[in-house]
């Protein structure tokens, strides 16, 4: 098989991967049905003793299909269940979802073997991804339960939910990984363990020491498999066997001072690799709120092409030569050098995501910056991931809920449907500049140390960070050529994403989008874009408030700009907006702060009923031109 051929199996394999996506989302429509094709959803309900009804089967749908957790957290934190009660349900809810998904996985590589699609080589490379999954699955069920259920819920009972106590004891006491010069660094790869109420820092080889040593055998076999073929097609196949290696060096590591280094060769391994067939490894660190414990996670993703002219590169540089000319970049040269140098180095990859396993089974993301190792940076810079097809597909396939309608004037509904729907070519525009755009702005303004320093109090960087990614798209944005025939669809996608966002108020992993979302929203309103009333959110879209609009923006940009280059706390900007109640936060505006509440537990009590009143078959050609003339109308 030559390259070419290859690569046009490797379009077959996608869309076979498609199709079979599109079977499993069509079991929404059974719902409503007593047909054999819903008793997948029945029998998740069954497992975890819910009643087995309409609104119920959309949560089975959601949880197993969507692989969306949040919805089901919801409801038990509606039903008040005793702690352990949910987590039994949580950890139920986890393993049935990991058994389909693994069945439907084994079903779709059989096929690809069948139609012999693939040379051994990557053939191998999916069979024994998906082998180590299993491993990595049942790892990431251990890691939830020890870290974030036992150990994190202990520190909050020992400091009464008091974060910068626990952060100033975990400090004190050395309970953080150090990175290569001996600071502390921005994630652990290692796990506390306690004894009454001292903790010491421990590898997880000593921790999960059956988890772990269920990785490495799989991962020798994977090795040994690999190392008896040949990749005649990328000529990749020592990158591949060096990363494979060099992970397994990293779990099997037992000094914990030396856990960074050895994860950060890890990086270095796999930035080498760039074939279409990208295998991830355990590299996000959200889950954990005090360490940053990485979590277990292990996935394939498929490059492919389907936004082929992304400005985002030359758009981003102009924007930011800008910006550090009006404030005399020799003034920060350290990160002018560091962020604009390393621009060129970055690797992109369009992608969909074939086979996810782990943590990933809790939620997939629609794009990723992948957060290496800085020393590893200085080198490589990073790989950004980006899965618009994927993205597009999901939002097609899942069906309208009630509560958009109910919070949302269906005027923005509409347009902002009809784009998902007829207007392919300006949907991956849009995604373009508000996802692509977002994922390559995380990258500036930064210094090696940047994240360190300014997580040092608080450890609140990441709910800023999200923030500032959305920002400065928005900046970019406003100094383009091309607002004018997108500046009210992008506005109106941007609108939507942040009402969908205000769900995540509890979900420690997902409260940085949460937070931004109530900054955006504090900004549109200020701008008189968007005003509230009676529960209900409405656009009014005009040159006057479009102007204000870039104006805050411009302003409260300028400001977050100093806090990154000073490098000063999170908190010091996060402050101007929200105040913190615990480990919850609520707007400052208090028209903005009744609506989230009201938002977050309207959602509790009917995320999962359908909008029966608008059907996706409406969205046709017929009324095409009428959706197009009556949001112009109203907006």
């Amino acid at each position: 098989m030559n390259k070419n051929i290859f690569e046009k199996n490797i379009i077959k394999m996608l869309n076979l991967y498609e199709n079979e996506q599109k079977k499993l989302y069509k079991l929404i429509n059974w719902i409503d049905h007593k047909w054999k094709q819903r008793d997948i959803l029945d029998s998740f309900l069954e497992n975890i003793k819910f009643l087995k009804n309409k609104e119920n089967r959309v949560l089975a749908f959601s949880r197993i299909i969507e692989l969306k957790e949040t919805p089901l957290k919801l409801l038990i934190e509606k039903e008040k269940l005793e702690f352990n009660h949910a987590k039994e349900i949580i950890d139920k809810s986890y393993i049935f979802t990991k058994d389909f998904q693994e069945k439907m996985q084994e079903n779709f590589l059989n096929e690809i073997k069948e139609k012999r699609l693939l040379t051994p080589f990557y053939f191998e490379i999916l069979y024994w991804v998906h082998n180590v999954w299993k491993t990595f699955s049942n790892f990431y069920v251990s890691w939830n339960n020890y870290i974030i259920n036992w150990i994190n819920r202990g520190l909050d009972k020992q400091y009464k939910n008091d974060k910068e106590e626990v952060i100033s004891f975990l400090n004190k006491n050395n309970l953080y990984d150090l990175w290569h010069n001996s600071k502390i660094w921005d994630r652990c790869y290692s796990a506390l363990v306690r004894d009454n109420f001292n903790y010491k820092s421990k590898p997880y080889i000593k921790v999960f020491k059956k988890e772990i040593w269920e990785i490495i055998k799989a991962l020798d076999l994977f090795i040994k498999k690999l190392s008896e073929l040949e990749d005649n097609i990328y000529e990749q196949k020592e990158k591949y066997l060096n990363y494979l290696l060099s992970i397994k060096k990293a779990f099997l590591e037992k000094n914990k001072d030396k856990l960074i280094k050895m994860w950060a060769e890890v990086d270095y391994a796999w930035m080498e690799i760039t074939s279409p067939f990208q295998i991830t490894h355990p590299l996000e660190f959200y889950e954990d709120k005090y360490r940053k414990a990485v979590a277990p996670e292990w996935d394939l993703r498929i490059k492919s092409d389907f936004i082929s002219n992304s400005s985002v590169l030359t758009d981003i540089i102009k924007m930011y030569e800008w910006f550090y000319k009006s404030i005399w970049k020799n003034n920060f040269i350290e990160s002018y050098n560091f962020s604009l140098n390393n621009l060129q180095k970055i690797q992109l990859y369009i992608s969909i995501p074939i086979l996810y396993y782990g943590a990933h089974l809790c939620g997939l993301p629609s794009a990723q910056v992948v957060p290496n190792d800085e020393e590893v940076s200085k080198k490589f810079w990073k790989k950004i991931f980006a899965f618009p097809k994927y993205v597009l597909d999901f939002q097609r396939k899942t069906p309208f809920l009630k509560i958009q309608s109910m919070v949302i004037d269906k005027t923005i509904l509409s347009k902002y449907r009809y784009n998902i729907f007829w207007d392919e070519k300006k949907y991956y525009k849009i995604y373009d500049i508000e996802t692509l755009w977002h994922e390559f702005w995380h990258l500036l303004w930064l210094t090696p140390d940047t994240e360190v320093k300014m997580n040092k109090k608080t450890w609140v960087y990441k709910n800023i960070e999200e923030f500032k990614a959305t920002t400065w798209w928005f900046i970019s944005f406003f100094m383009s050529d091309d607002i004018h025939n997108l500046k009210q669809e992008l506005i109106i996608s941007h609108i939507v994403r942040c009402i969908n966002l205000l769900k995540y108020k509890k979900e420690i992993w997902l409260v940085a989008y949460y937070c931004e979302a109530l900054i955006h929203l504090d900004i549109l309103l200020k701008s008189g874009i968007i005003y509230l009333k009676k529960d209900r959110l409405y656009m009014y879209f005009n040159d006057k408030n479009y102007n204000n609009l870039k104006d805050i923006y411009m302003e409260i940009y300028s400001k977050l700009m100093y806090i990154y280059l000073n490098k000063n706390d999170a908190w010091d900007f996060l402050f101007d907006f929200l105040a913190n109640i615990k480990w919850y936060y609520e707007s400052k505006n208090e028209e903005l702060a009744y609506f989230s509440k009201y938002y977050y537990e309207l959602y509790k009590e009917i995320w999962n009923e359908i909008d029966d009143t608008v059907k996706k078959e409406n969205y046709t050609k017929k009324i095409k031109g009428f959706i197009q003339k009556i949001t112009e109308k109203f907006l």
